[in-house]
């Protein structure tokens, strides 16, 4: 691979780094709704490029073109169907409304989705609610629409002029955004003068992408991903004080707290450390490819043993692990609890996804769970279903079942 001249997206400072890893021709969108195996095949597609900054060490896409992706309401983003799921968001919302005393308060969310979590948030303590997603779909929202809890369905504006918020939240969103210096620089512009909100995002957790090889976990709507230290250098850099950063969600999730201040934090992290990012990047760009060898080997056995193999989990990890292997007839079903997503067809690979359910008649002889976060819940319904398998996580450590 070349090196490329560019620009950190976020510390701005200049790269010219090799890129480490490379994978082309990948769905350009991963939850969006197929009408038809042709549609899903025929999808927007563009390559991966990953490039990291060793200023700050956000890692971007530098290949990335958000003219290709598409946010509408076929954008089927919506986790709320798993008990696992919820239990996480009514806890994070529980936190957050207690730790920041949100009742009777003004809450922003910026891409907020259906507004599921907005409308929890504002339930809990009287508060009144503001969204913007353009995947938003009406009819599909919990949210009591008549004054407590409006949503936008568009992006959030650039000039943003509507009512100050006492707390800004923004849930996975920022990895989609490929100038995020710019856009959380007008998020921090959108604050009046003497107002002090609490500003929360989520975002997923790439040191442990790079540390186990998760090239599933590497999307191309995804094209900003954030290590602890290379987020807070951003909030930093942009007129945050952090408050605090966090793991959530079995590590998956990286979360960080601030607050608006008018100079610059005295404690900002000095670019040019590095955050040993490097090494990361080093054994991923390594390993990686031992590890896709290796997933196309052992699908490949299993088709060859005539097993039947189930992706359960049809969302964007199952899109990028068909997309990176190419070898889609090795897999029979994807599975997804979501109804929304059931009879539609995955981007990419163009497998319907089906209800559990389908799963009596075909008995499949291997399930791989998508997020082994979902394990347990997984397990619970293949036994109410009567499904006999062998259930197993998604992981590079696979050198034991490649002998099975």
């Amino acid at each position: 691979m070349n090196a490329l001249a560019s620009i950190c997206p976020s510390c701005q400072q200049a790269v010219e780094n090799d890129p480490f890893y490379c994978c082309t021709a990948q769905p350009a969108n991963s939850v969006i709704l197929c009408q038809s195996l042709e549609e899903a095949t025929g999808i927007n597609r563009g390559d991966v490029l990953l490039v990291y900054c060793p200023a700050c060490g956000f890692v971007f896409n530098a290949a990335y073109d958000p003219q290709i992706c598409i946010y509408d309401r076929k954008y089927e983003e919506n986790q709320a169907h798993s008990d696992v799921f919820n239990t996480f968001n009514h806890e994070l919302a529980s936190r957050l409304f207690k730790s920041y005393h949100l009742r009777n308060k003004i809450i922003l969310e910026i891409g907020c989705g259906k507004g599921d979590f907005l409308n929890l948030l504002c339930s809990m303590g009287s508060n009144r609610g503001i969204g913007y997603d353009p995947s938003y779909v009406p009819e599909r929202s919990f949210a009591d629409l008549s004054e407590k809890v409006i949503i936008h369905k568009r992006l959030f504006p650039e000039k943003y002029e509507g009512e100050q918020a006492d707390c800004i939240i923004c849930k996975m969103t920022l990895e989609h955004i490929t100038d995020v210096r710019h856009f959380l620089g007008c998020i921090r512009k959108s604050i009046a003068p003497g107002n002090r909100p609490t500003v929360f995002f989520q975002v997923p957790n790439t040191s442990p992408i790079l540390e186990e090889s998760r090239f599933w976990d590497i999307y191309y709507e995804h094209c900003s991903y954030f290590t602890r230290e290379s987020l807070v250098i951003l909030f930093q850099q942009c007129g945050f004080k952090v408050l605090a950063v966090m793991n959530g969600y079995d590590q998956q999730y990286l979360m960080i707290e601030a607050l608006p201040i008018d100079t610059p934090a005295a404690e900002l992290i000095e670019i040019g450390q590095g955050y040993n990012v490097g090494h990361l990047v080093d054994l991923f760009s390594v390993a990686v490819r031992q590890h896709i060898r290796r997933w196309q080997q052992l699908l490949q056995a299993w088709h060859a043993q005539n097993k039947k193999v189930v992706l359960w989990g049809g969302g964007s990890k199952a899109v990028a692990f068909l997309a990176t292997l190419k070898c889609p007839s090795t897999v029979d079903f994807v599975v997804d609890i979501n109804p929304h997503k059931q009879g539609w067809y995955l981007p990419g690979s163009g497998h319907r996804v089906v209800a559990p359910e389908s799963l009596v008649s075909a008995q499949p002889d291997i399930v791989l769970a998508m997020n082994p976060v979902y394990m347990e819940e997984i397990r619970n319904q293949l036994t109410l279903l009567d499904i006999k398998c062998e259930l197993i996580p998604l992981s590079n450590e696979i050198k034991s079942l490649s002998k099975k």
